[in-house]
């Protein structure tokens, strides 16, 4: 339990907190006017010019080379419609060093990978609030690559789990944020709680999981929450008499 408190009060070293210990250099991000397509991927990719060097709350420096692939963004596709489009000047210093460590056509990079995918989803909520973001809409683009994100070395990624489930959670999170304002330990501990609820809605997702393993991964991720709170995962939305969920386009639409 001493760990797991030390690793709560270290999430609360943040941007936000610290902004002192927060900077760029060598920002804003400079790109080769040469844009790389990636199959299956909405946006144009630009490879970094130059190096592009971030050092957080914490003052770990984290670095993005010549040559990373960034397309200005890093949220999830499934979450645009729930986060918006992620374009604004104050999100592509952000994106590119996120991508350096976890974005698609990088797997060949120095960063890539180099660091508990925990820590480097943090980093991007300290790279956008040093970048300008206002610190509520940089937790819900958090809360986008926390769930919708890359994972390694993890025992279970969400990735098998169906587009409109996911999109309710991210729709509760992104409540919860905008009216609670929570500290980022306090978001994380929400969202731990979702992935909980995911998991527990689509057991024969994760059979290798028992009860007693969400239970494990709530608790080191942060403090228990009354299920009632979680109305969005309780109730809305289609289902079919498999219990999966499918999709309906006037209910996505009243939704979104």
């Amino acid at each position: 339990m001493k760990d797991v408190e030390e690793v709560r009060a270290l999430s609360e070293i943040t941007c936000a907190q610290r902004p002192g210990n927060c900077a760029y250099e060598n920002s804003p991000v400079k790109v080769v006017d040469r844009p790389v397509t990636l199959p299956k991927r909405p946006y144009q990719f630009f490879p970094l010019a130059e190096p592009l060097r971030f050092i957080d709350a914490r003052t770990k420096t984290w670095f993005a080379p010549p040559g990373t692939l960034t397309d200005g963004a890093s949220i999830p596709a499934i979450f645009v419609a729930i986060v918006g489009q992620p374009t604004a000047p104050e999100y592509v210093n952000a994106a590119a060093i996120h991508d350096a460590y976890c974005g698609i056509g990088n797997e060949g990079g120095a960063n890539f990978h180099n660091g508990r995918w925990e820590d480097v989803h943090r980093m991007f909520y300290d790279a956008l609030v040093a970048s300008g973001t206002p610190d509520q809409r940089a937790k819900i683009m958090f809360a986008a690559v926390w769930l919708g994100g890359p994972r390694w070395n993890f025992h279970y990624s969400l990735d098998q789990v169906p587009t409109v489930p996911k999109q309710r959670a991210m729709r509760a999170a992104k409540r919860y944020i905008e009216e609670r304002d929570p500290s980022l330990a306090e978001l994380e501990a929400r969202l731990w709680r979702l992935e909980r609820l995911l998991i527990r809605e689509h057991p024969g997702l994760f059979p290798f999981m028992n009860p007693d393993d969400v239970e494990r991964d709530v608790e080191l991720g942060g403090r228990e929450e009354p299920e009632q709170e979680y109305p969005e995962l309780e109730d809305g939305g289609p289902t079919y008499e498999n219990g999966d969920y499918g999709y309906d386009e006037e209910y996505m639409r009243d939704q979104l």
